[in-house]
C-alpha cells in the first residue's frame, strides 16, 4: 500500500501507471530531482509527497476526484496556475501544503 522512495536521487518523471496499482494508499516521492508533472489519474491515494523536488505545470483539477486524499504535499516545486476549484471537494483532506511555488490566485472554500 505505500510506495517510499523519497531521499533517493531519483530523476525523469514520475509514471502514470502509478495509478493502475489499486492498493497503493501512500505515495512518497519527495526530496529527489523529479521533473514533469503530476499525473492526473491516482484517485485512491490518501497521501501524495512530492515536496522538494523539479516538478512543474499545474495542480490537475482530477486531483479534487480523490476522494480519499488527506494529506497533499507539493511544497518546493515549480508548480504555476492556481488552486483547481474542485480541491474544495476534498471532503477527507487534512493537510495542504503548497508554499514555495508559482501558485496564483485564491484558496477554494
Amino acid at each position: 500500500t505505500t510506495v517510499n522512495l523519497a531521499w533517493k536521487g531519483l530523476s525523469g518523471t514520475i509514471p502514470s501507471q502509478l495509478g493502475d496499482i489499486p492498493q497503493l494508499r501512500y505515495l512518497k516521492l519527495d526530496s529527489n530531482s523529479i521533473s514533469g508533472t503530476i499525473p492526473p489519474k491516482l484517485a485512491q491515494l490518501e497521501h501524495l509527497y512530492l515536496e522538494r523536488n523539479s516538478i512543474s505545470g499545474t495542480i490537475p483539477s482530477q486531483l479534487g476526484g480523490m476522494s480519499q486524499l488527506h494529506g497533499l504535499y507539493l511544497r518546493y516545486n515549480s508548480i504555476s496556475g492556481t488552486i483547481p476549484p474542485d480541491t474544495s471537494k476534498l471532503s477527507k483532506l487534512e493537510e495542504l501544503r503548497l508554499s514555495d511555488n508559482d501558485i496564483s490566485g485564491t484558496v477554494p472554500s
